[in-house]
């Protein structure tokens, strides 16, 4: 019997296959931590097919030089700003945004000492709600194995516990045979506000 492959092999691959379904013509996404940068590659990818564009934001200057590094041919979709994701800038003011992505915890390959804090994130998360189009979606990593990625991790879900269920579907992918795996907070937003179904 040949093997078959699971659909997906991380919270990662998950990740971007809702991205990849999510996103239509026209639209932009928000990469809110672009780290090393694959994951605003993936978005370049996927946006530059579809005449959309990509803003991605990290408030270390080597994560945005990996990044501009790693989607130079892709950059005519791309805007890139060296800040803290806590607010956006005002280009996402402009455009239509239908999905923010939040790989959360610290650079890979860098100061471990440097990662994504609970508060800063919380305050970003409720922009991130504010600004994303009806039927756009909010795409949140969590990283629990460490100190502060488990208590970023507890407070975002103790906060979108608080979200109305008639303006937001919310899921949480988690390995429970992996408990300090990775998971994946996939939060959309309505395009039509509905009454409470429980």
């Amino acid at each position: 019997m040949q093997y078959k492959f699971p659909l997906f092999k991380s919270h990662l691959d998950l990740a971007h296959q809702y991205w990849e379904k999510l996103l239509k013509e026209g639209d932009w996404a928000i990469d809110a931590t672009c780290g090393n940068g694959y994951d605003t590659l993936k978005l370049a990818e996927i946006v530059q097919v579809k005449e959309g564009g990509v803003i991605g934001i990290d408030i270390q200057p080597e994560a945005i030089a990996k990044t501009a590094k790693l989607l130079q041919p892709w950059l005519s979709h791309v805007c890139l700003y060296c800040q803290s994701h806590e607010m956006f800038p005002p280009l996402a003011d402009e455009k239509p945004i239908r999905l923010i992505v939040y790989n959360l915890g610290y650079l890979s390959r860098g100061d471990k000492r440097i990662t994504t804090m609970t508060e800063s994130t919380l305050t970003s998360v409720r922009n991130a709600s504010e600004i994303v189009l009806p039927g756009g979606a909010l795409s949140i990593s969590c990283y629990p194995g460490h100190k502060e990625g488990a208590r970023e991790e507890q407070a975002l879900l103790k906060e979108l516990n608080d979200w109305p269920s008639n303006m937001w579907n919310i899921c949480h992918h988690t390995f429970p045979n992996r408990p300090l795996a990775p998971s994946l907070l996939f939060v959309q937003k309505r395009c039509i506000p509905c009454s409470d179904e429980n």
